[in-house]
This record gives structure tokens, sequence and C-alpha cells, in this order.
């Protein structure tokens, strides 16, 4: 792996981490300005994130599977389930 795909690696990770971060921090605001002012951090990060897997995907570090059917269905099945364990 290349010095610079690993220094995107990791960039990439902490722009997903913020993503993360900054979603939590919008919904736990106290003050509308507060979660506009988070919300544009958000959306700016969110844009960064994207600009750098774009990059990576072009230079082919970033490889994407394709997904299974059958994992799929799968999957929609269990979360539906949980769901419906829930409202029960």
């Amino acid at each position: 792996m290349e010095k610079d795909q690993k220094i995107l690696n990791i960039l990439l990770e902490l722009e997903k981490n913020m993503v993360k971060n900054y979603a939590t921090a919008i919904t736990e605001t106290s003050t509308e300005k507060l979660e506009s002012d988070i919300t544009d951090l958000f959306n700016d990060t969110k844009k960064i994130q994207r600009d750098i897997f774009n990059f990576m995907s072009e230079k082919g570090w970033y490889k994407i599977e394709q997904a299974d059917c059958n994992k799929i269905s799968q999957d929609k099945e269990k979360c539906e389930n949980q769901l419906n364990n829930l409202e029960n």
C-alpha cells in the first residue's frame, strides 16, 4: 500500500467519524442557532469525506464489492423482525 493511500485511508476514516459525531451533535443541540452551525459543519465534512472517497475510488484504492442480493434480503428481513418486535 502506497504512503499516499495510507494517509488517505486515515483521513477518510477520520472524516467518516466526524460525520457520525456531527450527526449526533445535531440531534442533541439546545438551540436552533447551534443546530444550524453544526449542520453547516456536518455538510462541509460530509462533502470532504465524499471527495476523499471519490478520489480514492478513481485511483482504485477503494474497492466496492457487489452486494449479494440474498444477504440484502436476509438483512432486510432481520431489520423488519426487530422493528416488529419493538412494536409488540
